[in-house]
């Protein structure tokens, strides 16, 4: 009876024991499935985060395709723009081929314009050509000049200045020994019948001087990019032509002075602004 009992005690210990195990087992088990539940969660959320990255990058290739047609057409307009020479639109300039018949042709009419307006030497009853005609030509021609160098303020000249006012451009000539003020044209506060029939010779030259320094100024910003003026220049020379043993009287000799210097600023209103 004793040993049956033991017997029985036995078994009830391996019961309790195989209970335990099995409860340890259960709880291993619930365990590993919300484990698996947690992970098969997270499968889902990568999935759809997956998804929706993919919905993203198409969208940002479609963006880029946009953004890369835009930026492409404003190149392509910004290049239209830098080929728009801005400078000619308000200065339009016109100037004839210089040849042996220059001087005769100008006696019939035939001469460089800016804005439709004769720039000359002299005046030419023959032609119908006016102080006030050559006055409001030389003015354009110094707002040219005056708008340029605003673009290169790092040249702007203490000592020469040009003042494009009406009726009659001004130049300053600030010396150590004093200031001078020069018309570039006409002065209409004296009578026709007590000034010249021609713009003062030394205003044209002050007008070459600046005119000079600025091509110089451009031709050593942009390099190679730009061609240099039609006719060589120097402070006191153009065309070879040295402005300092011309005698005022030499009508044909400054006119073609006037012609190359406004050949000169035909250039200056077509530089392209992009190679400053």
């Amino acid at each position: 009876m004793e040993s049956f009992q033991n017997e029985i005690n036995t078994l009830t210990n391996a019961c309790t024991e195989q209970e335990n195990e099995l409860r340890m087992l259960q709880s291993l088990m619930k365990n590993q499935i919300e484990r698996s539940i947690t992970i098969s969660n997270n499968e889902d959320i990568v999935h759809h985060e997956l998804n929706s990255l993919e919905i993203d990058a198409n969208n940002f290739g479609e963006e880029s395709h946009t953004v890369r047609n835009s930026c492409s057409a404003v190149e392509d307009e910004i290049g239209a723009i830098s080929r728009v020479k801005l400078m000619s639109i308000p200065f339009n300039i016109r100037v004839n081929t210089l040849d042996s018949n220059t001087s005769t042709s100008q006696e019939g009419g035939c001469y460089p314009t800016i804005n439709n307006l004769r720039l000359a030497y002299r005046t030419n009853k023959k032609a119908g050509l006016h102080r006030d005609e050559i006055n409001a030509s030389f003015s354009y021609a110094a707002q040219l000049v005056a708008f340029t160098l605003g673009l290169y303020p790092s040249i702007i000249n203490s000592t020469i200045r040009i003042i494009p006012i009406h009726p009659c451009v001004k130049i300053l000539v600030n010396l150590p020994e004093g200031g001078s003020v020069y018309n570039l044209g006409f002065d209409t506060t004296i009578g026709d019948d007590q000034q010249s029939n021609s713009v003062p010779t030394r205003s044209i030259t002050l007008f070459l001087v600046l005119l000079s320094q600025l091509s110089s100024h451009i031709m050593l910003e942009t390099k190679t990019k730009t061609e240099p003026p039609p006719y060589e220049m120097s402070e006191t020379s153009i065309d070879n032509v040295d402005l300092t043993k011309l005698s005022d009287s030499d009508t044909q000799s400054w006119s073609s002075v006037v012609y190359c210097l406004a050949a000169n600023l035909k250039w200056l209103s077509e530089i392209d602004l992009d190679n400053k």
